[in-house]
């Protein structure tokens, strides 16, 4: 098999290859293999999602309201004292 790839994204791809001891060839595999592995779990949650009824408003504002928590960057001083 052949691929091409822009030389900028090469460069990348050896630089990080070289810093975790892997060839181009086994890194490139690593990142093609997890890249598929999110896109069978992706494909795999429409699928589910599709068979699901929405959320109501209360479940979504739930929802809204947790990930806006969790996305957050957390501030030096708060790491220190436990705030997230």
């Amino acid at each position: 098999m052949t691929i091409t790839i822009p030389s900028e994204t090469l460069d990348v791809v050896r630089s990080a290859a070289e810093r975790e001891g892997l060839s181009v060839s086994a890194w490139l595999s690593r990142a093609a293999e997890r890249a598929a592995k999110i896109e069978a779990g992706l494909a795999a949650a429409e699928e589910a999602m599709a068979e699901m009824a929405p959320p109501s408003p209360e479940e979504q504002a739930w929802v809204d309201s947790f990930m806006e928590m969790v996305s957050r960057p957390t501030m030096p001083d708060e790491q220190s004292r436990g705030v997230a």
